[in-house]
């Protein structure tokens, strides 16, 4: 026994140290080349899993399925990333984010998924839950990456620019409910409206219970916790809030990544009045650990992505039809827009960029059996495609913000 456990203590160790440093890696070169770094990341993933197309017998995504830690490690890097989705949005400001941005996001979701499932369709790839899930990968768009452009440039407090992030925000959270409906119906593996309700149902019910049990039970977990100004100890806090939101919506039926996201959106700046440790500052002590969980992440994205699949002409077709599509129907977004003196064409462009939440909703149709892995790699590709091409297109426009 105790043999075994050494041995799996060194595959384990060995194959975490090769993801984390060629994904550091790959990331710092492609972000000094004017990439996003979780771009790098996945193609460090993509590397690692075709080293059997160079004649290595090698399959470094079947040991990453297969390896307990590693494989609950890109789960917690999720969970992670959710729960700081959820502390980086807000209830009230996106309550008074405005008309534009909600008809922007509104329209940056509805196009998206009608035109990847109409897409999904013509080319024989498949409608119902499937053509869904295509259309529902297109719908979020990255705020994180748009943002860091505007911030370079100094174009952050653009009326334009308040636009954009606003309507990336509502859209995430449009997204995470869309999630919910088709995680629902994945697992239940059978559709039907009623069906379709109940999910729907539960999803509401679930943020609603959350949010009234939250204002209850928050400020005083808070102040309870604001006893000790320990780093640490805040974060010990914060990852077993995050589990706990993650465990309760999967009790309730729903995707645990849900709960992580309502429980980060349940802290308020409100809560923490009076005392020392900020929500900010919660932020800013778990990046370090979810940036590292998310490498995890990104990379067994990469791995499980098959380039030989990617030889087949029609899957060739669906990523550059899906790739068009992702980019038309994002830039239409803009002109969604009511009012003068914004950027039409640069509002629709800031939307391109899908990352971090669309690769979520292609890992989870692929971990549910919805997606195959020729069908999984080319979402993964388009992301990728929208991931560079959003960057380039939006920094010219720029000088219109």
């Amino acid at each position: 026994v105790a043999s075994g456990a050494s041995e799996q203590f060194t595959n384990t160790t060995i194959l975490l140290i090769i993801v984390i440093t060629l994904a550091d890696w790959c990331g710092y070169i492609f972000e000094r080349a004017g990439l996003p770094e979780l771009v790098g990341e996945i193609a460090a993933g993509i590397v690692l899993g075709n080293l059997a197309l160079l004649g290595l017998p090698y399959d470094v995504g079947e040991m990453l399925r297969t390896n307990d830690f590693l494989y609950y490690a890109a789960e917690l890097g999720v969970i992670l990333l959710l729960f700081l989705v959820g502390i980086e949005s807000d209830l009230k400001s996106m309550l008074k984010v405005g008309i534009n941005s909600t008809l922007v996001a509104a329209v940056g979701v509805v196009l998206p998924i009608a035109l990847g499932l109409l897409a999904s369709i013509s080319l024989g790839t498949g409608g119902g839950l499937l053509g869904w899930f295509i259309g529902a990968t297109l719908a979020a768009t990255s705020v994180g990456i748009t943002a860091k452009i505007l911030d370079e440039k100094g174009k952050l407090t653009s009326k334009s620019s308040g636009v954009i992030l606003g309507a990336a925000v509502i859209d995430d959270i449009m997204g995470i409910i869309i999630l919910a409906v088709l995680a629902g119906i994945a697992v239940g593996d059978e559709f039907s409206y009623a069906g379709l309700g109940l999910i729907l149902f539960k999803a509401i019910a679930f943020l609603v219970i959350a949010v009234l049990v939250g204002q209850l039970l928050f400020p005083p977990m808070i102040r309870f916790t604001g006893m000790s100004q320990r780093t640490g100890f805040w974060a010990g806090f914060s990852l077993c809030l995050a589990l706990i939101g993650a465990q309760m919506a999967a009790f309730a039926g729903l995707a645990p990544l849900i709960g992580a996201f309502v429980a980060g959106l349940l802290l308020e700046d409100k809560h923490f009045k009076g005392q020392a440790m900020k929500k900010q500052t919660i932020e800013q002590t778990m990046k370090p650990a979810a940036d590292v969980l998310l490498a995890v992440f990104f990379v067994s994205i990469g791995t499980q992505v098959r380039l030989d699949t990617l030889l087949d002409p029609q899957i060739l077709l669906l990523v550059g039809v899906l790739f068009v599509v992702a980019i038309v129907s994002k830039g239409a977004a803009g002109f969604a827009i009511v009012g003068k003196g914004f950027d039409r064409a640069g509002i629709g462009l800031g939307m391109i960029p899908r990352g971090e939440v669309g690769l979520v909703f292609a890992t989870f149709a692929y971990h549910h059996e919805v997606f195959d892995s020729s069908v999984y790699s080319a979402m993964v590709m388009v992301v990728l495609l929208t991931t560079i091409a959003g960057p380039i297109l939006l920094k010219p426009r720029l000088k219109h913000f």
